[in-house]
């Protein structure tokens, strides 16, 4: 009786522990330098009840990317680390931009929470020497998908970039084709991600000497990855972004 009073005390206290949940997302692209800021929303939309969440920036070579961001009142939040910490009460929202202080760098962000409630959205935004607003474009929270696809418009001069970012510890080789508007395959190749690793190039520095087309590019790989596509206007100065869209084999 003895051993059976204690192995149920054991699995409520094992029951209780389990129960703090933990969720994470991801902003595939983050974008810092001259000329580039990244500003990250987050919101807390329960009714009751505060939350916590902290915002851990990753260059693409897999290494912590250490950057400047201040907060909606122009504190540092940051201070020299790659990461951002916030509390946020019920129905709280709250705003962090980059300072641009360093080489334009790109890499990808990983927001982890204990509550499903806090919600987030990053915004590029893109200025000329004068600091006036060339582009701006919003990217919503991601989750990893084994498989997604990408749609691809590169006429009229349009460019279509993509951001991968491996979440991974481990390497993952990339399984990419490029599918054309009549879902005939138009080309593939693979490429190596390194752990915690992150790209973003163009589709035809991915695919060189690639020829106007309308359509998607899909990929895969063994664990799951982070992605979103930017179109970009021939002059290259004003943008858009496509989310990723989940496929099946």
């Amino acid at each position: 009786m003895k051993r059976v009073l204690l192995t149920v005390i054991f699995i409520l206290l094992v029951s209780r522990v389990g129960s703090a949940q933990q969720f994470t997302y991801y902003f595939p692209q983050i974008a810092i330098g001259p000329g580039y800021i990244t500003t990250i929303f987050l919101s807390n939309a329960t009714a009751t009840g505060g939350g916590r969440a902290t915002i851990i920036f990753t260059r693409s070579d897999g290494t912590p990317f250490r950057s400047d961001w201040v907060d909606e009142m122009g504190k540092s939040v940051t201070e020299g680390t790659n990461a951002i910490v916030v509390e946020l009460a019920s129905g709280e929202s709250r705003r962090f931009v980059s300072v641009g202080d360093v080489p334009l760098t790109t890499g990808y962000a990983t927001v982890i929470s204990n509550s499903s409630a806090i919600l987030g959205t990053a915004m590029f935004s893109q200025f000329d020497a004068g600091g006036n607003v060339l582009g701006e474009a919003a990217i919503p929270m991601a989750i990893p998908l084994s498989r997604q696809a990408l749609f691809v418009d590169t006429t009229n001069g349009f460019r279509t970039g993509l951001a991968v970012a491996n979440p991974n510890n481990i390497p993952l080789l990339v399984h990419f084709e490029l599918v054309g508007d009549t879902g005939r395959l138009v080309t593939s190749t693979s490429l190596e991600i390194g752990p915690s690793g992150h790209i973003a190039v163009y589709l035809d520095q991915l695919f060189p000497g690639l020829e106007s087309m309308v359509g998607r590019l899909q990929f895969w790989a063994m664990n799951p990855l982070t992605s979103v596509a930017l179109r970009f206007s021939p002059s290259g100065l004003t943008f858009t972004t496509l989310a990723p869209l989940a496929i099946g084999n």
